[in-house]
C-alpha cells in the first residue's frame, strides 16, 4: 500500500456493510487530524507504524474512541491482508495495552483466513504459543473455522503437525471448537461422526472432545 487511501478504496472493494464504511470514513478523518496531514493520500506508508500510536494521543482523553478507529483499522487490515506494508501497524494492533483491539486484530484476520489460511498461519503459530490465553483462544477459534472450509484437509494436517509436535493444549481447544462448529451447522464436507474418527485414528485417545 502506498498510502492511507489506497487501503481505504481497497477495504471498499472488499464490500462492509454501510455502518463499517461509515465507520471507515470517519476514522481516516480522524487519522488526518491527527498526523496533522492534509488529505488520506498524503499518509504514506512511511506514516504507517505510527497511526495506532497517534491516534491514543489524538484521543488521550477519549480512550474509547482511539479503541473504536483502532479497531476498524483492523478490520481494514484483516480484509485486505497484511502485506508488507501494513505487517508493522497489524503488529502494533496485536500488541495494543487494550485486550479488546488485541483480540479483534486477530479475530479480523478470519475474512482472509477463509480463503487463504496460510497467509494467517504465520499469526496462529504466534499465539498459539502465547502466554496470553485470551489470544490463544482467539487462535484457536480462526483454526476452527477455516477447518469448515475448502481448506478442510490443509487445515487438519496443521492440527496433526501441533499434535505430534506435543502441543495438546491448543489441539484440545481446536477440536472441541470444531466439533461446536460442526454442530452448529458450519461444516458441510465433514459429519460429526467422521470428525470424531479423525480424532481417534490420528490422537491416540489423547484428545477428548464433548459432542
Amino acid at each position: 500500500m502506498k498510502n492511507l487511501q489506497e487501503l481505504y478504496d481497497s477495504y471498499l472493494a472488499t464490500k462492509p456493510y454501510s455502518g463499517k464504511i461509515k465507520s471507515a470514513t470517519s476514522m481516516m478523518i480522524h487519522i488526518c487530524k491527527a498526523l496533522d496531514l492534509p488529505t488520506q493520500e498524503d499518509i504514506t506508508s512511511d506514516y504507517f507504524d505510527g497511526i495506532p500510536d497517534a491516534l491514543n494521543r489524538y484521543f488521550k482523553n477519549y480512550p474509547l474512541r482511539a479503541t473504536q478507529d483502532k479497531a476498524i483499522l483492523a478490520e481494514m487490515i484483516g480484509r485486505v491482508g497484511p502485506n508488507d506494508s501494513l505487517q508493522g501497524m497489524l503488529d502494533k494492533l496485536l500488541t495494543d495495552d487494550n485486550e479488546n483491539v488485541r483480540q479483534f486484530s486477530l479475530h479480523s484476520l478470519g475474512y482472509l483466513g477463509k480463503s487463504n489460511p496460510e497467509k494467517v498461519l504465520p499469526f496462529i503459530e504466534r499465539f498459539r504459543k502465547s502466554n496470553d490465553y485470551t489470544m490463544k483462544s482467539v487462535a484457536a477459534h480462526l483454526i476452527s473455522h477455516f477447518a469448515t472450509t475448502q481448506h478442510q484437509e490443509f487445515i487438519l494436517s496443521k492440527i496433526n503437525e501441533w499434535y505430534e509436535e506435543g502441543d495438546l493444549e491448543f489441539v484440545q481447544e481446536v477440536s472441541q471448537k470444531i466439533v461446536d462448529a460442526i454442530k452448529q451447522g458450519a461444516q458441510k464436507s465433514m459429519s460429526l461422526d467422521e470428525f470424531i474418527d479423525w480424532i481417534k485414528i490420528n490422537f491416540d485417545n489423547k484428545i477428548e472432545v464433548k459432542y
